[in-house]
C-alpha cells in the first residue's frame, strides 16, 4: 500500500512541473488491471514513460502544470492522424471549453487576489493606523468578512458561469456518445 501511495504522490509532483499523457499518465503507475490489453500493449511497444510531452508522438492527451492565474491544468490534446469530422467537431469544443474556463478562473482569481490585498490594506489601516509593518495579516474570523462580501458581490457572475459551465458539459457529452457510438459502429 505504501508503495502505490509513494508512487502517485511521485507522479503527482511531476504533474506539477511538466506536461505528462492522460492515457497512460506514466509508465511506472501503470498496471496492467488498469490498462486495456490494447493500450498497455501500445505503452510497452512504444516505450512511453511519461516524460514526452507531444500527445501526437505518445497519441494520448497530455495534462500540463496548473496555471499560474487560473489554477487549471492546461491540456494538449492528441490530434488523429484519421480524425473524422465529428471528432473533430469534438476535440474543437473541448478546446473551446478548455479556453473559456482558463478565461474565466484567470479574470476570477484576478479581481479575487487584487480585492483581498486592498482589503487587506484598509483594515489593517484601521486597525493599526499607518503603521502597518508590524502586523501584515488577518485573523480568520476577519477575512472571512471579505470571503462572503466576495461570494456575495460575484454571485450572479459565478451563477452565470456554472449554466454555461453546464451547457458546454452537456454539449460535450453528447459529442463523445455521438463519436463512441460512431466508433462502436464501424468497429474502431
Amino acid at each position: 500500500m505504501l508503495g502505490f501511495y509513494n508512487q502517485h504522490c511521485t507522479m503527482l509532483m511531476r504533474c506539477n512541473m511538466e506536461f505528462l499523457p492522460v492515457c497512460c499518465c506514466a509508465l511506472s503507475s501503470i498496471s496492467r488491471s488498469r490498462t486495456s490489453n490494447r493500450e498497455y500493449k501500445r505503452i510497452k511497444e512504444n516505450g512511453l514513460t511519461g516524460t514526452e510531452s507531444d500527445p501526437q508522438k505518445s497519441k494520448c492527451d497530455y495534462i500540463g502544470p496548473p496555471d499560474s492565474l487560473s489554477n487549471l491544468r492546461p491540456i494538449k490534446f492528441y490530434i488523429a492522424p484519421d480524425e473524422t469530422p465529428l471528432e473533430r467537431q469534438y476535440r474543437e469544443s473541448r478546446v473551446e471549453m478548455q479556453e473559456w474556463n482558463q478565461q474565466f478562473w484567470a479574470d476570477n482569481n484576478t479581481k479575487y487576489k487584487k480585492m483581498k490585498a486592498e482589503f487587506i490594506q484598509v483594515r489593517l489601516r484601521e486597525k493599526y493606523g499607518k503603521d502597518t509593518r508590524e502586523r501584515k495579516t488577518l485573523s480568520a474570523g476577519e477575512m472571512s468578512e471579505f470571503y462572503k462580501r466576495f461570494l456575495d458581490d460575484h454571485k450572479d457572475v459565478h451563477k452565470q458561469y456554472n449554466r454555461e459551465w453546464y451547457k458546454k458539459n452537456f454539449i460535450n457529452l453528447l459529442f463523445a456518445a455521438r463519436v463512441w457510438l460512431k466508433q462502436k459502429l464501424n468497429g474502431r
